[in-house]
């Protein structure tokens, strides 16, 4: 008994001095800071390195010779050794170039590495990097790297994420020696990478994340990639040459597949009932992809779904009720389609964002539109509904509303627009009778808009804050007799502050006897619209193009 209670004692000794121990600074060594600071002062910090950072932080600006550098901005050493193992220095402004003799490569310990989102200058990825024989990690994407990636990489056989998102090369030869070598990988994104090769290749079955967008590989896409076992994401968008087909049965990475990025991708066949197995499916972007047919009702199963964008495409027959009442969506885009016929119900209080246009879309819109509390944009330019403007009067989040090139039906219409408008299209959309008053619209209606609203009867833009009536060029050619069924357009007009204004030209076409004809301006405002929202639309597509490679 005494001896069992002596080696109880022994091993709680043993337990609190490795506790003890474990919590005492560890002093790295003098050549590790000595090599950092080399590193760091042979780089300069330039605000406009990181410009694709939300938040640029510049984390070598605080690396002094006073300090261990164990407690430096992204710096990690490992606790029983003090060897650095991790340096992430991310966003961190650093502009300059990375050679060979760079004092980076004598951090031999790191397991670590991220240099993503600096400007290296368009130096070249020195073949040092694939002597950091511990790494696990890698990322040196949108660092502003050149030309050719060196086959070393390939010797890195620990490596679980390797990211190189960039306009760099990888010729056909290195990336069969980077798949075949690195059998641990997780993660490999070589997103915009120059590969020109073929993808008939055995990719990790450990692999959770695979983009290859944009990387100019052709032929077909062999089927085994959607039969990756822990697939959750799956990028091969804009590789032109690229054509492929769709599992028919069950996918083997169905219950894992999360974001699925193949647009501008050649699939010319239907949409597969399998699709709907994708059960846990929260992204789905087959734009420009050649799909034609209806879509599977089956894709009404993908409950956890937020994204759906299947534009330019030919797809046809109507679209399944179901799709309105996915719980999470978020964003659905079915333009420039054949969809035609009527669509029911709204279920879903998520969508913010649905783009329906360019398709043969008709009937009424359904009164549960009204319902959609958080949508910011509505597109259904192009098809042949009949719209009740009044269903968007509670749309309190609503910034983008396009109508043109429907009917609207302006009956018993009482209700004003939301004040989050900011967009209003109507393109040929047969009006009549148009209020746009105490809608905070600014700036002056150009001389050259006022020749478009022919075929109005009414105009209401009171209670504005647009320029001056005197800046209007008024081409006023009607007989007198029009003068008194044409007064109410005089006295709705209301330009400017309103009744005041209103009446200064109520008064002009008395003193006149030639009232003002007010003609199609919305044609041309609209394609001023357009064209703002189109740079608007550019700039957060090439945003989220960016950034959907990180998700």
């Amino acid at each position: 008994m005494d001896y069992a209670i002596v080696l109880l004692l022994v091993f709680l000794c043993h337990e609190v001095f490795t506790v003890s121990s474990s919590k005492l600074p560890h002093l790295s060594h003098k050549h590790q800071t000595s090599s950092l600071l080399k590193f760091k002062n042979a780089l300069t910090v330039d605000t406009s390195a990181s410009y694709l950072c939300q938040e640029p932080y510049p984390k070598t600006s605080s690396w002094n010779m006073s300090t261990d550098c164990c407690s430096w901005d992204g710096v990690i050493c490992d606790e029983m050794t003090g060897h650095v193992i991790e340096l992430d220095l991310s966003c961190s402004n650093l502009a300059g170039t990375i050679d060979s003799n760079s004092s980076l490569f004598q951090l031999s310990h790191l397991q670590r590495l991220d240099l993503s989102l600096n400007n290296f200058s368009n130096s070249h990825i020195s073949p040092e990097f694939g002597k950091f024989s511990s790494l696990t990690h890698l990322d040196l994407s949108d660092s502003n790297f050149s030309g050719q990636i060196p086959s070393e990489i390939s010797h890195l056989s620990k490596l679980q994420s390797l990211c190189l998102y960039g306009r760099l090369r990888l010729i056909a030869h290195n990336f069969k020696l980077l798949l075949q070598n690195l059998t641990q990988l997780i993660e490999l994104d070589l997103t915009s990478i120059n590969i020109s090769s073929t993808i008939r290749l055995n990719f990790s079955s450990h692999l959770t994340t695979l983009r290859l967008g944009d990387t100019a590989l052709y032929g077909i896409i062999p089927e085994t990639i959607f039969h990756l076992p822990n697939l959750e994401t799956l990028h091969l968008w804009e590789n032109y040459q690229h054509s492929g087909y769709f599992p028919k049965t069950k996918w083997n990475s169905s219950t894992s597949l999360q974001k699925l990025q193949l647009s501008f991708v050649n699939f010319p066949h239907n949409l597969p009932e399998s699709i709907g197995y994708l059960t846990s499916l929260r992204y789905l972007y087959l734009q420009n992809c050649n799909l034609r047919g209806p879509i599977p009702e089956s894709l009404s199963k993908l409950t956890r779904i937020e994204d759906l964008y299947l534009q330019y495409n030919s797809l046809n027959g109507t679209i399944p009720s179901g799709i309105f009442s996915l719980p999470s969506l978020s964003r659905l885009v079915l333009s420039n389609n054949h969809f035609s016929g009527q669509f029911e119900d709204f279920n879903s209080n998520s969508l913010n964002l649905i783009d329906l246009s360019n398709n043969q879309l008709q009937g009424h819109l359904p009164n549960s539109i009204q319902n959609l509390v958080n949508l910011t944009d509505l597109d259904i330019s192009f098809n042949n509904f009949h719209v009740d403007a009044s269903l968007f009067s509670d749309l309190k989040q609503i910034s983008y509303l396009s109508l043109s090139y429907n009917t609207i039906d302006e009956k018993e219409v009482n209700s004003t627009l939301p004040e989050s408008l900011e967009y209003l299209l109507l393109a040929a959309c047969e009006l009549s009778n148009l209020d746009l008053s105490n809608n905070r619209l600014q700036g002056r209606i150009p001389d050259w808009a006022w020749s478009n609203w022919m075929s109005l009867i009414t105009l209401n833009i009171s209670h504005n804050k647009l320029a001056s009536v005197d800046t209007i060029p008024l081409q006023i050619v009607m007989k007198k007799a029009d003068f008194q069924s044409d007064f109410w357009k005089g006295a709705l007009m209301g330009y400017g502050s309103g009744l005041c204004i209103g009446l200064s030209i109520i008064h002009f076409m008395i003193s006149t006897g030639k009232p003002i004809w007010l003609a199609r301006i919305i044609i041309e405002m609209e394609h001023k619209l357009i064209m703002g929202r189109r740079k608007k639309q550019r700039r957060q597509r090439n945003y989220r193009r960016r950034n959907i490679n990180h998700f």
